[in-house]
């Protein structure tokens, strides 16, 4: 799957300071590329305008007064929502160009990377309580969900398999034929449909 790469439009992590410092470094980026950025939906003047009211605003809250933070808190949520907005016909205009979206100033999302997913093992079989009934244990790794495959005959490549899913590393097959042998695997279920399998193990229903 081909990754479209996306600018970041949270702000909410940014302290003040870095707030107003990215700002500034996202208006002059739009400005200096008016041949990409050709009509800035808001104005690029509507930015610069949020960006002066802010920048005042957070020089008066360095008092630590009540109502100068309040208003400085309020500048800075219309500060950011008119970067989100900003961000948005930026995305457009670049119409999945990486390019243009680091020409914009904004700075790229990052995907989240995949984890890796751990291969199940060797997985344990033994008798139930109950007679037909066989259990299979992997060991727990950081699966999302485990597939427990069973069959009556030597597998190859042709086999089919009966497969129960389960979210849990332990699973009871039942109804099983006393005396008859049966072949176990176990499928680790991962991020995007990640799989990972287990040996196969051999045990004989009780």
């Amino acid at each position: 799957i081909m990754r479209i790469p996306k600018i970041n439009l949270s702000f909410k992590t940014y302290s003040d300071a870095d707030l107003l410092t990215k700002a500034n470094h996202i208006a002059s980026s739009i400005a200096a590329n008016p041949a990409v950025f050709a009509s800035p939906v808001p104005p690029l003047p509507d930015l610069q305008a949020a960006i002066a009211t802010y920048s005042a605003d957070l020089i008066a809250a360095a008092s630590l007064g009540r109502v100068n933070v309040a208003t400085k808190n309020q500048s800075r949520d219309v500060l950011i929502e008119v970067l989100v907005q900003l961000g948005r016909y930026v995305t457009f205009v670049a119409a999945g160009d990486e390019n243009i979206l680091i020409m914009s100033g904004y700075t790229l999302a990052k995907e989240p990377q995949p984890r890796h997913l751990e291969n199940p093992g060797t997985v344990t079989l033994s008798n139930g309580n109950t007679s037909g009934a066989m259990i299979s244990f992997v060991k727990r790794g950081n699966a999302n969900s485990y597939l427990h495959e069973i069959a009556d005959t030597l597998p190859a490549d042709s086999t089919t398999w009966t497969k129960f899913p389960s979210i849990n590393s332990q699973f009871t097959f039942t109804s099983l034929t006393p005396g008859k042998q049966y072949w176990v695997r176990v499928a680790a279920i991962g991020y995007r449909n990640q799989v990972a399998y287990s040996t196969v193990a051999t045990q004989f229903a009780q």
